[in-house]
């Protein structure tokens, strides 16, 4: 028995008809028209690791070096979502742009879209690891970025430990976006969204050159969205635009001014349930079972998220001659965050009730970053080396007034909402800062067909907290050296056998019972694997074996007199395997695989040791597949489908005679679905109309579970119409 209303999660009858109708009407236009094909062998000798990949098989990235270099050449695994699967796939934010992507874990926070929280390789990550045009988005608190997929040429994501590059960071992964660039072809875009939970979305995206030479160009890209979240009483509001602009004297000199401004008055449900009605059902007084339905809200009609984000940075590279370029990648951005929630925070199973807290955050949050880097290439007898030498530098600061108190309870089987009143027993009024210099040198080394990297890292990180209400500082200061070491071995065909050993470092905030701070955590890897990325054809196929460790990790002290205080002695080991596969296997087909085995513990830890880390999947696996016909009557749609398995996962207990103790969450099947027609038969190259469905059968299922008051219900079925129209 569901204890929320039913909601639809159809289009209207008449959007829909209208799509229905257009496509059907298309598919018996006249066959004298002229056919559109698209050749399955693009050109990739024009891609380069920032810009635009011809297919959906990327054979170029920047992420896991810095520097232009082929996929089979990264002594690490990456993957990257073009714009054309972004589009394909209709993806609304950063993490679900990696849902059919191995090792990493989308449903951390169910169907919130809120934050891009994803776990990657066993490790979660909140933000902390995610950069934007080579720079990271550096969260603090309740205050996080969140970029719109419409605003990005590619998405990748370099798993593993990446300190040597990008100094403190979370050993899962890191996720890079590249965003759209100002073009010299002239760009005319604008589309139309209506969908499920009153989804309506016009987007535009206009560019071009400026002289006829092509020094000056530019591009406009701008957004605004409105939708009803899943949970009752919450919705999603997102107001964006993107001016850029390049001047690009003559071909060794780029300068690309990049700027993002995006509002958000309403950013959706954050909140979470528990175990029972979720995972379990709830038994009543009677001994009837009941679920809570998947639009079930445990906060109230007040409850908001609101955001507003302004960044404006450069990208600039220059050549000297065809030994040294130098590069330099400079932001600043400010963030103002509005954080009111009412939220659940256990249950009470005499009363059927879930009990619950309040948490308010006003925050503003500012933050500088730039990185410098001098690439030379250069050979020594018959080894070619592409050296890259840098400084970076990121500076955060986080104003936060903040409170954080209790609530009234919730019936869950009788919900009487309008209750907000709350008292705050905890006020939070911190000043936060982090900062951090590094210095780094790699050494990309080729000889005949093998591939060595080599890269050093020194870094210098801060962070303090500055308690105003007790005028108290606490402050920390890190020094870490990293390192890292790859060999490929590039044979002729495109199969590529690799091996490296990688390192990161992050800081870890607190002091010991004794007063002491804490050292950073730190964390090493080694993985092996093989790629294929065959010279003639849009293909990328990788494998990876690996195995990652963490170490000083905070841990309970196991001493009772000082049960309030951390020690510094846990560790988690995560080893795995990983599949993927990417193809334009011809004009008509394209193909996306995956699967992920994780196997992740607590090796060592006072309370957890033996546990397997929450929301970590052991299996995971997907499909997708498009065709595209482009002859007969049929010429120009595009029909394909994805299937997505995530096994069975773990939550934690946190209270009662299994506290500690991990409990089971069942694995899941979903299904995704598009129907696309491109309108060059009419006239408007470039033009589609299109539906996307996400999660095809209505499945209900639990996503992911944190602890046992924290569960998260996954999306339910998703229809969006989009017309896409280019002039």
């Amino acid at each position: 028995m569901a204890i929320s209303s039913l909601k639809s999660s159809a289009l209207p009858v008449s959007r829909l008809a209208c799509l229905v109708a257009v496509a059907l009407s298309s598919s018996a236009f006249a066959a004298s028209e002229q056919t559109i094909t698209v050749s399955a062998n693009a050109d990739a000798a024009s891609e380069n690791a920032w810009g635009p990949a011809p297919t959906i098989a990327a054979k170029r990235s920047a992420t896991g070096t810095k520097t232009d270099t082929p996929i089979e050449k990264n002594p690490q695994s990456v993957s990257v979502v073009t714009s054309d699967e972004i589009e394909m796939r209709n993806v609304s934010t950063v993490k679900e742009a990696f849902n059919y992507a191995p090792g990493v874990m989308t449903g951390n926070r169910g169907s919130s879209q809120v934050i891009d929280a994803l776990s990657i390789r066993g490790f979660s990550e909140t933000n902390t690891n995610q950069y934007l045009d080579g720079l990271k988005l550096q969260g603090d608190n309740y205050s996080e970025f969140a970029i719109d997929p419409y605003f990005l040429e590619r998405a990748e994501l370099l798993r593993g430990p990446a300190s040597v590059l990008y100094g403190k960071s979370n050993p899962g992964g890191v996720v890079a976006l590249v965003s759209k660039r100002p073009t010299t072809e002239t760009l005319r875009e604008v589309q139309f969204q209506m969908g499920s939970d009153n989804l309506f979305s016009t987007g535009f995206d206009f560019g071009g050159a400026l002289d006829d030479g092509g020094v000056y160009s530019w591009r406009l890209t701008g957004l605004a969205r409105s939708q009803d979240a899943q949970q009752d009483m919450q919705k999603e509001k997102r107001y964006t635009v993107a001016p850029s602009f390049s001047w690009q004297p003559d071909a060794n000199t780029n300068f690309t001014l990049l700027t993002y401004f995006q509002n958000e008055p309403e950013t959706g449900y954050y909140g979470w349930l528990p175990r029972q009605g979720t995972v379990v059902p709830i038994v009543d007084a009677n001994g009837r079972q009941h679920k809570l339905g998947t639009d079930f809200d445990e906060g109230e009609a007040s409850n908001k998220i609101s955001r507003n984000t302004k960044m404006v940075g450069y990208n600039f590279s220059h050549s000297f001659n065809d030994t040294w370029t130098v590069r330099q990648n400079l932001r600043y951005a400010d963030l103002r965050t509005d954080y009111r929630s009412i939220y659940g925070n256990g249950f009470d199973s005499a009363s059927s009730a879930i009990t619950r807290a309040y948490a308010g955050s006003e925050e503003e949050l500012n933050q500088f970053a730039v990185d410098s880097q001098a690439q030379a290439k250069f050979a020594t007898g018959a080894l070619d080396h592409t050296l890259l030498l840098g400084v970076d530098y990121q500076r955060t600061r986080n104003d936060i007034n903040a409170g954080f108190g209790t609530a009234s309870p919730l019936s869950a089987l009788d919900p009487q909402y309008g209750n907000d009143s709350t008292t705050i027993t905890f006020p939070y009024h911190y000043l936060n800062k982090q900062e951090q210099t590094g210095l780094y040198a790699q050494d990309q080394m080729e000889w005949d067909r093998w591939v060595m990297t080599l890269g050093a890292r020194y870094d210098y990180a801060m962070t303090s907290a500055f308690n105003r209400d007790a005028n108290a500082l606490a402050k920390n200061h890190d020094q870490a050296f990293t390192w890292r070491g790859g060999l490929n071995y590039v044979f002729d065909n495109g199969v590529a056998p690799y091996f490296s050993y990688s390192e990161s470092f992050i800081p870890t905030a607190g002091t010991s019972a004794e007063g002491q701070p804490f050292d950073p955590s730190r964390a090493k890897q080694y993985e092996a694997g093989v790629k294929y990325v065959p010279k003639d054809r849009p293909i990328v196929i990788t494998g990876a074996l690996y195995q990652l460790t963490k170490t000083k990790n905070l841990t309970a002290n196991p001493d009772s007199e000082f049960a309030n205080f951390s020690v510094q002695s846990g560790e988690i080991r995560s080893r795995g395997v990983e599949l993927e596969a990417k193809a334009a296997v011809n004009a008509n087909v394209n193909v996306i695989a995956s699967y992920t085995y994780t196997d992740a513990e607590y090796t060592h830890d006072t309370q957890l040791k033996g546990r397997t880390p929450v929301q970590v999947p052991k299996h995971m696996a997907s499909l997708w597949a498009d065709y595209t016909f482009h002859e007969t009557a049929l010429s120009g749609l595009t029909v394909g489908s994805g299937v997505r398995y995530v096994g069975e996962s773990k939550g934690l207990y946190s209270t009662g005679p299994d506290t500690n103790q991990n409990f089971n969450v069942a694995a899941y099947t979903t299904v995704d679905a598009v129907v696309k027609y491109d309108l060059g038969r009419f006239g408007l190259p470039g033009s589609s109309i299109g539906v996307n469905v996400n999660n095809l059968f209505d499945r209900d299922y639990v996503a992911s579970c944190y602890r046992d008051y924290a569960c998260y219900w996954g999306a339910e079925r998703q229809i969006v119409g989009t017309a896409t129209f280019r002039f």
